[in-house]
Order: structure tokens, then C-alpha cells, then sequence
């Protein structure tokens, strides 16, 4: 049976998943747990869609992406959920103390049949109001390869980009004429400039959610 047909089945996707689930990447240098992805080539839209069906709309993992005929398929880990749920909490933080509306829009599934493209973000958000799709996409990235995100992400005209890799946030902007993403220095945000980026780094790597916690609000508060 092929890849598609195989993962088309519920009773076989569920399975395989199990499968791959068992395969774990090496740990990270500190110990912990990285996420897994698997890339498979060759898989139409209409595959992708039935797989994704048939593991159900509810369902708490694994993630997919689909560029260009390229399924990834993304396991997450303690540690990649750990930072996932983090950035939610202080972004949180964030925008209360900058009176800033915004629509949570977590890994909701983003798709452009027409363009052929499917995306699940850790994390994203629309700044202000409710949006087709976010303005702000988090991808939590422990791990390297897969599909591009970047390249993913512009079809949808998503304005920035954040990666958390190697104790980082990296932002990337969108260009003014939405063919690509440019990366943003000084450690700040164009959408949001008053954000610190370094104090929201410090922070995410506190074990401590209620250090976490006291720490960002204070950083906030004194400006630092």
C-alpha cells in the first residue's frame, strides 16, 4: 500500500501514527525532549485532507503542514508543549498590561485549497480583531527541517513570523510586496514595538511558571 493510501484509512493512520510515535529524536543538550517531524513526499491535497479527516477534527496531535505536495507531520513533546503553553500565558500577560485586543487563535488549522497549502501553527494570534488568519504565528522549532514555514506562511500573508530556536525568539517580517519574509533585528517586533523580546526569552526558559510569571510582570513594569 502506498504512503497516501495508508494514511487515508483511520484504521491505518492511527496506527502508523502509533508507530512513529515510538521512533524518538535524540535529546536535546540539556536532556529534554525535542519534538519529532516526518516529511512525506508526493502526497496530494486530496490525501492530505483524508488524512487529516481521519484522525479526527479534535484531536490533540500531531500537527500537519502541507506545502508543494510534502506532508509534515509533527509529534510534539513535554518540553515543546511546555514553551507552547508559556508564550500563551505571557503573551497573555503582555497584551493586558498593553491594552491590546486580541483574538487567540492558537494552532487553529489555516487552508487554501486553491493554493494548496495547509498549516497548524504552535501558537497565533490576530492583533485587535477576529481574522481570517493571524497576523502573529509562533512555531515552537527544537528541531530542524521539515516543510518551510516561512515559505508556507506567506501564501497565507500571515505579517510576522516568530521562531523559538536555540534559546531565541527570531522575527521575521513580511516584505512589503508579500513575496518573501525578511528577519526583523533589535530584538523587537514591527507589529508589536513596546514588546521586549529579550525579557519574553529570559522568561520562557524559567522552569517556574510562577517565577515565569513575576519576573515578566516585573520586567514590564519597569520597562527592562
Amino acid at each position: 500500500m502506498t504512503a497516501a493510501g495508508l494514511l487515508s484509512k483511520p484504521k491505518h493512520a492511527r496506527k502508523y501514527l502509533r508507530t512513529l510515535e515510538r521512533f524518538q529524536p535524540t535529546p536535546l543538550a540539556d536532556g529534554r525532549e525535542p519534538e519529532s517531524r516526518v516529511v512525506f513526499c508526493g502526497i496530494s491535497w486530496d490525501d492530505y485532507l483524508a488524512f487529516d479527516k481521519a484522525l479526527g477534527d479534535n484531536r490533540p496531535g500531531p500537527l500537519f503542514n502541507y506545502l508543494n505536495g510534502e506532508l509534515e507531520i509533527m509529534t510534539t513533546s513535554s518540553e515543546h508543549e511546555r514553551l507552547k503553553m508559556r508564550f500563551t500565558i505571557l503573551m497573555e500577560l503582555y497584551f493586558d498590561k498593553a491594552d491590546i485586543e486580541v483574538a487567540e487563535r492558537g494552532q487553529a488549522t489555516m487552508r487554501l485549497a486553491e493554493q494548496r497549502v495547509g498549516a497548524e501553527p504552535d501558537v497565533s494570534w490576530c492583533l485587535h480583531n477576529e481574522k481570517e488568519f493571524p497576523d502573529i504565528a509562533l512555531e515552537i522549532a527544537l528541531t530542524s527541517g521539515g516543510v518551510s514555514k516561512l515559505d508556507l506562511y506567506r501564501h497565507f500573508a500571515v505579517p510576522e513570523v516568530w521562531f523559538w530556536r536555540n534559546g531565541q525568539v527570531e522575527v521575521f517580517a513580511l516584505r512589503a510586496d508579500g513575496h518573501g519574509y525578511e528577519p526583523v533585528g533589535g530584538g523587537r517586533s514591527r507589529l508589536l514595538p513596546g514588546l521586549d523580546i529579550e525579557l519574553l526569552e529570559r522568561c520562557a526558559v524559567i522552569q517556574s511558571r510562577k517565577e515565569s510569571r513575576r519576573v515578566f510582570l516585573a520586567g514590564l513594569a519597569s520597562g527592562k
